[in-house]
Order: structure tokens, then sequence, then C-alpha cells
């Protein structure tokens, strides 16, 4: 049998079987890039850091927040298990911002929320011929509620007594000045951790030291943060905000829940808060002239996110950033 290989065989070979050796190759590229996919490692959602800007900040959309947000990473602000950082922006055209969060939401994608607690323009509606608006704190809790952290810092399983009772397994009352870190245990909660979740970053002896290291360093964080934040809530520099909402429907009001901290009560105390989040406002003179407006961050508010997903205690990363920003706003 002649099977040498000829220009006019490989030519008929081609004539009459290009569309299957086309198929054959779609078909190992389609293969492989599954293949590549399944077996890629995902990144989690303690990894990444998302902040949200909620209808009517204006702070998100310029220069100075993606700058210092960057910084603030890149300077080591997050324990080691944060790797990404993104910012989302659904304010501007509210039904796309609504489709926005909802996506973001679905996918568990958000840590801290800027959202300020003043009237929506958009949100009137009416009650039994009363008319109302939310503002768009209400707005937030209203359509996200159950995805936001219960910031009550004295009630049972909101935030911060959680964070309470993690420190204080490590530190038995991490309030206490010399208060002194439980380093054993942190070692053992980590490797059992690491055990559990199969984490391939901790393969080697080095890599699990390197680990523990900073696992201790990231508990260390989280004690300086709640100590930090409470030295801002005593002196009133923020405040924590109960949000009542209405039922559509009854007109009634809810009962009333802490979902956010008011960043900025005093904006003399918070003069540099809006180069990271503000609102812009309406200026007029004496003469009732428009002026050109002005950027506010008064009753600039923050909210967190709370996903099943979130596994670990990371979920304290949020109060990192919350102090960040109070630092950065306040008087120096």
């Amino acid at each position: 049998m002649d099977a040498k290989i000829t220009k006019e065989r490989i030519s008929r070979m081609l004539s009459y079987d290009w569309l299957k050796i086309i198929g054959l190759c779609v078909a190992a590229i389609f293969f492989w890039t599954l293949v590549f996919t399944v077996s890629a490692t995902r990144i989690t959602t303690a990894q990444q850091f998302t902040v949200i800007n909620y209808f009517g900040n204006a702070g998100m959309v310029n220069t100075s927040f993606s700058k210092d947000f960057t910084k603030a990473f890149n300077d080591g602000l997050f324990s080691y298990e944060v790797i990404d950082i993104s910012e989302v922006d659904v304010g501007g055209n509210a039904e796309m911002g609504a489709t926005l969060m909802q996506t973001r939401v679905a996918t568990e994608e958000g840590d801290v929320v800027f959202v300020p607690d003043l009237t929506d323009a958009g949100s009137e509606y009416e009650i039994n011929g009363e008319k109302y608006q939310d503002t768009y704190l209400q707005n937030l809790v209203r359509n996200y509620g159950w995805n936001l952290e219960n910031l009550d810092r004295k009630q049972a399983g909101s935030f911060f007594n959680r964070l309470e009772a993690f420190l204080n397994e490590y530190y038995g009352n991490y309030a206490e000045e010399n208060a002194t870190l439980n380093t054993e245990k942190v070692k053992q909660d980590f490797l059992a951790r690491v055990a559990k979740n199969k984490d391939k970053r901790f393969k080697t002896d080095a890599q699990k030291e390197k680990g523990i290291r900073d696992e201790i360093k990231r508990v260390e964080k989280y004690r300086n943060a709640l100590i930090e934040f409470d030295g801002y809530l005593e002196s009133g520099l923020v405040q924590l905000t109960a949000t009542q909402v209405r039922n559509i429907e009854t007109g009634e009001l809810s009962e009333s829940q802490v979902y956010s901290i008011n960043i900025c009560p005093n904006p003399e105390k918070m003069p540099n808060l809006t180069k990271i989040a503000g609102y812009w406002v309406e200026v007029l003179n004496e003469a009732g002239e428009k002026q050109p407006d002005k950027l506010s961050a008064l009753n600039m508010n923050v909210a967190i996110m709370r996903f099943e997903g979130m596994e670990g205690t990371f979920e304290f990363e949020s109060l990192l950033y919350i102090n960040h920003v109070i630092r950065t706003g306040k008087t120096q």
C-alpha cells in the first residue's frame, strides 16, 4: 500500500476534511479552557475587600478616594488574607445602580458601604394619601437589611459582640491594658483551619510558620482596631445610627436597628473626609442665586455587609478600613 505523503494528498485531505480539523481544534481549545477554569484557584469572599458607594455619595468617583484606598492596601492596612481590593459606584442612574447592587449582593461582593443619611429625592411614595420619602440609608436598609451587620455595640450576636468574643478567646479579657495574647491557641486554631480547608498556601513548614506569624498579627490588629474605634465612639467623634424603615403598605415604622455608623456627625471635626466620602450639595448665595455645588460629608454613614461565604472571622477586616477612614478624615 502506498502511504507516501504528498502535496496532492495533503491538498485533497484539507479540501474534504477542513471543517473536521477546525472543529477538533475548537473542541481542544474549549476542553483545555474548561480544565484550567475548573482547576484554577478562586479568590474567596474574604480575600477580596470591596467598598461600595450607595446612592448620593460622590466621593467614590474622584481620584483621591482611589489613591487613598490603594495606598492603604499597599501599606498593609488589612491582614494577610486580603489580596485584592475593588470599588463599586452604584450612584447616578437609580435603575442601573439597583441592578449593580443586586448583582454584587448575589455574588457576595461588598464589605463596607458608604451611604449618606439624607433624603433621597427619588424615593417619594404615598401611603393612605400621605407622602413620604426615604433617606439613602433607609433605602439601603429596606432593600438589603438582611445582608447588613447589626452594629449595636452591646447586642448579643452583633458585629461588635462577636468581635469581643473572638478577642477574648485569645486574650482572656482583650480590654485589659496589659492583656496577653495566647499565641499557642492562635497557632492551634490557625493550623486546624488550614487543615479543614485544605489551604494550598500553607503546605510546607516554612509556609505554615509564616502563616502563624501573620495570623498573630491579624488578631493583634483586630484588638487594636476595636480599642481605637471605642475611643472614637466614646469621644463622640462618630455615632451609631439607629434606623427605622416604614412599611410601604401600612405606613408603620419598623423597630429601630443599628445598621450603620455615622462617621461625620460634626463636619468641623472631620474636615478631610470629603477626600474619601462625600456628596454634592446645592449652594445659594444671600440673593438666592445658585453657586457652584460643594462636597459635604455631614451624616455620612458606613454600613458593613454580611455574607454566609465569609469564613474565619475575616469580616472584622471592615473595622480596619473604617478606622482608617476616620483617622484620615478627622482633624490632625
